[in-house]
């Protein structure tokens, strides 16, 4: 009886120091579909190799533990940043002019191109909850699109007016949801509105294009993206 008491008293002694078990974040498949749900060429699609899947080839891909507001897997978070082997598509083919309502004038480091990306919404920071969904709901959500070009310039694509407020929150919708949370989004510009049947009309998002520095980061403009990601568990 004191050999079993002693026994219990070190395993809870044990349990105890290791402290509370930390979460891990939640793998993701990422498909960065090539149109819009109304097959106009996205501007931020997929290399054209298919799906990202998190720790394959160097991508990252999951549901972050480190949101805003304490909120563990409120985010998605998604990169190539790491990876010798896949890359994304970018287009800045739509800039908005300044007569038109640019904040500055459009200068993009290209106008399409393969680069290495981190994307990555900001749900948790305006205290939405990606897990947390119900089937059907949408929220929204700021967006920023991270990259590199060829040359090692480094860019910042952000949209989301809390941030700059000319440009526009990206739109979350969960699909279906498991015992366990939701676990299949779309991540779409806002719609442009809806049509007879309440479906909605693929919109555009307008984007800030950053170029950072070690000094300053200068304003390159703004444009009109169409994006359609698919996100699910596993």
């Amino acid at each position: 009886m004191k050999l079993r008491s002693f026994v219990l008293v070190l395993f809870t002694a044990a349990s105890f120091a290791k402290g509370p078990q930390r979460v891990s974040n939640l793998p993701i498949t990422t498909t960065l579909l090539g149109t819009d749900p109304s097959g106009v060429i996205a501007d931020i699609q997929s290399d054209g190799l298919g799906s990202y899947f998190d720790g394959v080839g160097g991508v990252t891909s999951f549901l972050t533990t480190n949101g805003y507001n304490g909120i563990v897997w409120g985010d998605w978070q998604f990169g190539t940043l790491d990876s010798t082997t896949r890359i994304v598509s970018i287009s800045f083919a739509n800039p908005i002019l300044v007569a038109n309502g640019g904040t500055a004038i459009p200068n993009p480091p290209f106008t399409v191109k393969n680069v290495t990306a981190h994307i990555e919404d900001k749900c948790t920071q305006i205290f939405n909850d990606m897990i947390t969904m119900s089937t059907n709901q949408t929220f929204q959500c700021p967006l920023i699109t991270h990259f590199f070009d060829s040359n090692g310039a480094e860019y910042r694509i952000y949209m989301g007016p809390n941030w700059e407020p000319e440009t526009t929150f990206a739109q979350v919708t969960c699909n279906a949801v498991a015992s366990d949370g939701c676990n299949d989004w779309y991540i779409d510009p806002i719609p442009a509105g809806y049509d007879a049947n309440g479906n909605p009309i693929p919109g555009t998002a307008i984007g800030r294009l950053v170029y950072f520095t070690k000094r300053s980061t200068p304003n390159e403009g703004d444009y009109s993206f169409r994006f359609h990601f698919h996100l699910t568990r596993p």
